[in-house]
């Protein structure tokens, strides 16, 4: 019996999949690459055990696919969900009978640009399906066991009868890893992101507790996570492309997202999702093992997480000192700054100034959520580590 993780609460008139009795398990299986033809046969297999793409769509449903388009970036880039992988679902969807939107709210880059650099707008063309910024916040409660009360999400998706969830496998300077359930959070209306970050992004705890109640609230029926090619490093935008080689789906973004962890070398207590779940009681019990369709899991060694708050043994009491000499700071690479301001632009506390090209970061103000660094096209944000964070590491804690 699951706990809490299963209680999605579904906006009224949608297709309430926890209920089936099929497991909740994550199911994982191996694939080399984005040729249609294969990743079509992957994705019939991966999604098998599921029962199929009918399982979650019937004919005449309103279907948003809710891919990762973090910004206006090329597909070779793998900051965003590959296109390949997203043309593949909505032609599923469509046989399936579903009506199909491809949506996102992107943080900064204009909606109409981030499309057709990502490859989405060539794909709503060739399959004639539509695609939506989701914008128009309405605010709703919270389902019962979460932090939060209500949150505003965008009505779009919050209105159509199925949402599946596409995510990128990659890092993330702030909370480690970007996987399924933070992908939720680009339902959270533009410029209101930066409003959260503000109020939560002091404790990460908090931060992914409401990034909980996102996925909660909005309720993905399925979730499919491109991790074929990932990204490693300061990511979301500015760390290093990586080859994984793998699909994921589960009904549940939490425990797709928790064996993800554990198979790159990530403990749950270094991984603020995690932390957040089990203050919450929402981790499965018993835990739904991660189920790998073709072979056993593949070894990914050497994977290189973020370096920002990896110092998180020290007590509460001592915050000053973690935030002054532990917790990297953000800084300017002059040599690689096109001075665009969109880290000022995006800043939620408003604490970078710019002075005759020289970025200033008011560092009392900081709050390190590192949306600066999220949103640099020219990767000219650097995450500098504290002085005895450097100290702490060399020592090996």
């Amino acid at each position: 019996m699951l706990r809490s993780t299963t209680n999605y609460a579904s906006p009224a008139g949608r297709k309430d999949v926890t209920g089936l009795a099929v497991s909740n398990a994550p199911y994982f299986i191996t694939c080399p690459d984005y040729a249609p033809a294969r990743l079509r046969e992957v994705l019939l297999q991966l999604l098998a055990p599921l029962g199929g793409i009918g399982a979650f769509v019937s004919p005449g449903q309103s279907v948003l696919l809710k891919p990762n388009l973090l910004s206006a970036s090329e597909p070779g880039r793998r900051i965003t969900t590959d296109p390949a992988v997203v043309r593949e679902v909505a032609i599923l969807v469509k046989e399936a009978g579903g009506k199909v939107m491809i949506g996102d709210s992107p943080a900064l880059d204009n909606f109409d640009k981030v499309a057709r650099r990502t490859g989405m707008w060539a794909i709503a063309q060739e399959l004639g399906i539509a695609l939506v910024e989701l914008n128009q916040p309405m605010r709703v409660p919270v389902p019962a066991g979460g932090r939060y009360q209500s949150l505003e999400i965008s009505r779009l998706a919050l209105e159509a009868d199925v949402v599946i969830n596409l995510p990128k496998l990659k890092t993330h300077s702030q909370m480690t890893l970007t996987l399924s359930v933070k992908n939720m959070f680009g339902t959270i209306v533009g410029m209101r992101k930066a409003e959260w970050h503000h109020m939560a992004g002091r404790d990460l705890i908090a931060f992914a507790a409401m990034l909980l109640d996102v996925a909660r609230t909005v309720k993905p029926a399925l979730t499919i996570i491109d991790g074929i090619w990932g990204m490693e490093g300061q990511g979301p935008s500015n760390g290093e492309a990586r080859h994984f080689g793998l699909l994921g789906a589960c009904r549940d973004p939490l425990p797709l997202d928790l064996s993800l962890a554990l198979l790159l070398g990530l403990d749950w207590d270094m991984f603020p999702l995690a932390q957040a779940a089990a203050a919450l009681n929402q981790i499965p019990e018993p835990w739904p093992k991660a189920v790998w369709l073709n072979g056993e899991a593949p070894i990914l060694e050497n994977v290189q997480l973020p370096v920002t708050t990896s110092v998180r043994f020290l007590p509460n009491f001592m915050e000053g000192l973690t935030r002054r000499y532990v917790v990297s700071r953000p800084a300017q690479d002059l040599a690689r700054c096109i001075v665009c301001v969109k880290c000022q632009e995006i800043c939620p506390e408003k604490c970078i100034s710019l002075n005759a090209n020289i970025l200033a970061f008011d560092y009392d103000r900081c709050i390190h959520c590192y949306c600066c660094h999220e949103v640099c096209p020219a990767n000219a944000i650097l995450l500098k580590p504290g002085w005895l964070a450097r100290i702490l590491n060399r020592l090996g804690r």
